[in-house]
């Protein structure tokens, strides 16, 4: 007969997104409905961090096979402790019975819960029953943010780029002089933001150019010690702007490219895994080479204005 008829493990976060941040308890409750009476001896629990990384790469009949691993942290405690013999364990009749539990993790900077295609950063609680002759075990995993701020000095300053080319009839089909000067109004941003892009253009060739800008995103997995890794890019979405006429100079452009919702934030402080954004603004001309310029963007979950020090009357 079966002694368990469900098991379930309920977190408490004092966040509105449901995460547990550094420096914060973990708590919550195990819950579990009795079929039958029984006698446990002691609940432990395992709080713990990881980031797992791997991928394939295959060429003729070889498959190779390369991984990366991280351990961020392992904390054990006991929820349930019975320091005598095993008759004198308590015994628990059948129904539902509720052990609230509360552990202290590490702080420190870790990263945030993440799922790629080739890995994932997870943290997880496991409880093992412990009865006479058998050891029940219960997991769950919990979601871990770790605050970006965006409202740092470095991430609020403006960044621009000029570039300028000469274009010939010897490798294009078009000749003249273009340029591309673009300012982005900052470095952070978190999701549901506008990335707004001033540019100014001249068009010295005798055909139509069109400015695009899009927003990119790219994950890298590493092996341990970086000595491999896969980069995977992706494009979240573009901004074209109109036709810039032949023969214009100084032409004023503004592009706003939305930031999707869902975004995860950026991730650099793990060893096997990295998120990076970037915004990409490239000035097309028919015939011709594209003409880019990248800027670093950085995606953040908070805005966090540094606190003023209290004036001397």
């Amino acid at each position: 007969m079966f002694v368990f008829k469900s098991c379930s493990i309920k977190f408490s976060s004092p966040n509105p997104t449901g995460a547990f941040r550094s420096g914060e308890i973990l708590s919550g409750e195990l819950r579990l409905e009795l079929l039958k009476e029984i006698k446990i001896q002691k609940i432990l629990m395992t709080v713990k961090g990881k980031a797992k990384v791997i991928w394939t790469i295959s060429r003729s009949k070889n498959t190779r096979v390369f991984q990366g691993k991280e351990v961020l942290y392992r904390v054990e405690a006991a929820v349930l402790q019975n320091t005598g013999s095993w008759y004198d364990e308590p015994t628990l009749q059948p129904g539902v019975h509720v052990y609230p539990f509360r552990c202290q993790p590490p702080t420190g900077n870790f990263p945030s819960t993440f799922e790629g295609k080739h890995g994932r950063i997870v943290y997880s609680v496991v409880f093992e029953i412990h009865r006479q002759d058998h050891i029940k075990t219960i997991d769950s995993d919990f979601k871990f943010e770790r605050l970006v701020n965006v409202a740092v000095p470095e991430l609020l300053m403006p960044q621009s780029e000029t570039k300028r080319r000469s274009l010939s009839c010897f490798c294009c089909t078009v000749s003249g002089d273009i340029y591309l000067d673009v300012f982005v109004e900052k470095k952070g941003f978190i999701p549901g933001e506008t990335i707004n892009i001033t540019a100014e253009v001249g068009n010295g060739t005798s055909k139509n150019i069109v400015l695009i800008a899009t927003l990119s995103k790219i994950v890298t997995y590493y092996t341990v010690g970086k000595a491999d890794k896969k980069a995977c890019p992706k494009e979240l979405g573009y901004v074209t702007g109109q036709p810039i006429q032949p023969n214009t100079s100084a032409f004023e452009c503004e592009l706003a490219v939305p930031i999707p919702e869902d975004l995860n934030i950026s991730l650099g402080n793990c060893e096997v895994l990295e998120v990076e954004y970037s915004l990409v603004v490239n000035l097309f001309v028919k015939g011709c080479p594209a003409m880019k310029v990248v800027f670093p963007i950085v995606i953040g979950n908070c805005r966090q204005q540094p606190e003023l020090p209290e004036a001397n009357c």
